[in-house]
């Protein structure tokens, strides 16, 4: 049987909120280093 009840719940929850939290700082985490090599790509194109 597959049914949640509240106690598999209170194991369940703390998981996958912890997934998800991987998923968004990775997403976050991946636009800002690809924004910061934006600007040293151009700060190189601008110094050589």
């Amino acid at each position: 049987m597959t049914f949640i009840d509240k106690y598999s719940l209170i194991s369940l929850a703390p998981s996958v909120a912890v997934i998800a939290g991987v998923i968004v700082i990775t997403f976050f985490g991946v636009r800002f280093l690809k924004k910061e090599m934006a600007k040293d790509a151009e700060a190189a194109a601008r110094k050589g």
